[in-house]
């Protein structure tokens, strides 16, 4: 099981990298320390549950100097561990792989003293707060207190007969109040850590509980929640209430080594060009989850997973993948990882995306500190190298999206609401010029089969200039796979095309918006139309060109109502139709220009 492990060791090399510490942005809520230059790998797998507990605990007061314990248990593991040694000079050692009693022995003398606690009861979660406060102290219970005994480790408290609301009542102050950790009992041997890192508050509470009001009200705005509700929507309002982002991280190991890592993020797959084209249907898939920072320490790139990034399938068909900007801190290694081996041919990409909803996952809607946390994700998307994001709501409302859009960085937004991700139906809005763009169908268990999607897609409009031109499709990553994307789009009729997310926002603005590029048409700043408003009679000039003019005006629903050539300014005369918005496409021997027009 961990043979590739055990070849590991034996290249044991001394540090080629001297130990640095990573970057944070100024209002950064991530903790850091020293990069390792040694990790010292264990077995999570053969480790009993209670040196489990007791590992964490160590790993994560380590590191609040320099990380050098890393928790292994499967090939995906692997992976991460071969980056670390391979690419960033990191000394692997495995002499503790087996050995619990070992590996404390070898750190007894950094080991101040322990607190007594009990498995998956909120006891242990009060002694991993506990040490989270002091530099040198570790988690025990009964199970393994007598190695403590032989070690001459002393016990520091018995806090079996305490709960985490004893903890926050009377130390509560002296917690993080940009990281919390929320985790439930049963997961007693993960998360903690960071915790312990991050000096921050951990306990579980029913999420209107008083605990959980008290522990959430005492945060900054836009701090970080790591953990995991019972209850993902109830979960995320209360945080979100609160201006608190929602880290998936219930299940994550070794955030405390990858979160002590530089790396420069580049994607090497941004859309070059636009598809001119006015009569095919454009379809992106993005597929869920990629908020979930388990997933991505775990299994997410495992080639032995066929699912996911790791798929021997990837690279058939343009993707759309979603990973949270925080990953620039929490993992950089990782993300430059995934962002290198990206799928980048003439026929197929892969492309990464925001998750939701920015930093975190939280609903815009019910965030008073709205503006501040877009400011500060305008940041993070520059680090990481994105330029969209994915939001998850309850309650669409253009207001909410603006915050997003008066952002620099981000050049749309792929929009879901919770109850369905394709709630808006493909509804497409213009906010601040910039497209917010609802999910068309669900494709997950369910909802649509392979067969059902691809005939909804192939018997949609082909109409670029309307909204219904175009289709989002959520793809649900726990019911739907690399396989099954590739298999609708087999099934697409000619003209029918898959492109990026990039792309998708490019020509929806190319098409129905008022933005050109350069880079696939000419901007053609010698075209003017006025005046605009009017009541419905324009004047398009048009100078420094040769040859005819072609002259398109749309509808809002993308019918053509005017096609004419000229080879000299015209007067548009669209007094008899409705008012309302429409669209001017003019196309020239320097490229072709689409403008908005308003008749009132």
């Amino acid at each position: 099981m961990y043979k590739n492990i055990l070849l590991i060791a034996l290249l044991i090399s001394v540090s080629l990298l001297k130990s640095q510490t990573a970057s944070r942005l100024a209002n950064s809520p991530f903790p850091v320390s020293q990069a390792p230059d040694k990790l010292y790998i264990v077995n999570m797998e053969h480790y009993t549950e209670d040196q489990r507990l007791t590992t964490i605990s160590l790993q994560g007061m380590l590191a609040k100097t320099q990380p050098q314990i890393y928790c292994w248990r499967s090939v995906g593991f692997t992976l991460w561990i071969n980056d670390l040694y391979n690419n960033y000079g990191v000394e692997v050692d495995s002499t503790y792989f087996l050995d619990f009693d070992g590996l404390i022995t070898h750190f007894k003398d950094s080991i101040g003293s322990y607190y007594l606690c009990n498995l998956n009861d909120s006891s242990t979660n009060v002694a991993i707060t506990a040490c989270a406060s002091h530099t040198d102290k570790i988690a025990v219970t009964s199970n393994t207190q007598a190695l403590m005994s032989t070690l001459n480790i002393p016990l520091e408290y018995d806090v079996r007969p305490h709960g985490e609301y004893w903890m926050f009542e009377n130390f509560g102050n002296t917690f993080s109040t940009k990281i919390i950790s929320y985790q439930q009992h049963s997961k007693s041997t993960l998360l903690g850590d960071y915790t312990i890192f991050a000096n921050a508050f951990q306990f579980f509470d029913d999420v209107d509980g008083q605990l959980t009001t008290e522990a959430f009200a005492r945060m900054d705005d836009n701090s970080m929640l790591f953990g995991w509700g019972i209850d993902e929507k109830e979960t995320v309002e209360k945080a979100s209430e609160n201006s608190i982002n929602v880290v998936p991280a219930d299940w994550s190991e070794n955030i405390t080594v990858m979160s002590n890592f530089e790396a420069n993020l580049q994607q090497n797959t941004h859309a070059t060009g636009v598809i001119d084209d006015d009569d095919i249907h454009t379809v992106c898939f993005l597929m869920s989850d990629g908020d979930n920072i388990n997933w991505f320490l775990h299994e997410f790139a495992d080639p032995n997973y066929e699912e996911w990034y790791g798929s021997s399938e990837r690279g058939q068909v343009d993707i759309g993948w979603s990973i949270s900007p925080s990953f620039s801190e929490l993992a950089p290694t990782i993300m430059k990882y995934v962002y290198d081996s990206a799928s980048n041919t003439s026929t197929a990409q892969d492309y990464f995306i925001a998750s939701t909803s920015g930093l975190g996952y939280m609903y815009p809607n019910l965030y008073p500190a709205l503006n501040s946390a877009t400011n500060l994700l305008d940041e993070y998307m520059n680090k990481a190298d994105l330029n969209i994001v994915n939001i998850i709501g309850t309650d669409y409302n253009n207001n909410d999206m603006l915050p997003f859009l008066q952002q620099e960085s981000i050049d749309g937004i792929f929009y879901y609401d919770f109850d369905s991700y394709a709630g808006l139906q493909g509804d497409i809005h213009f906010v601040n010029n910039k497209p917010v763009v609802g999910g068309r169908y669900n494709f997950w268990e369910g909802f649509n089969t392979v067969t059902q999607l691809a005939n909804k897609l192939n018997n949609e409009s082909t109409n670029a200039y309307s909204q219904d031109g175009y289709s989002l499709i959520p793809v649900h990553v726990w019911s739907r796979t690399v396989a099954d994307v590739n298999a609708v789009a087999a099934l697409l009729d000619d003209n029918v095309v898959v492109v990026t997310p990039d792309e998708f926002i490019k020509r929806i603005q190319l098409k129905m918006g008022n933005v050109t590029y350069s880079n696939t048409i000419n901007t053609l700043s010698d075209i003017s139309i006025s005046p605009n408003p009017s009541t419905g009679i324009f004047n398009i000039s048009f100078s420094n060109t040769s040859g005819n003019v072609n002259i398109k005006i749309y509808n809002s629903i993308g019918e053509t109502i005017i096609n004419k050539n000229s080879a000299s300014n015209n007067i548009i005369d669209i007094s008899d139709e409705n008012n309302g918005l429409y669209f001017v496409k003019v196309t020239t021997n320097k490229g072709t220009s689409v403008n908005k027009i308003i008749k009132k």
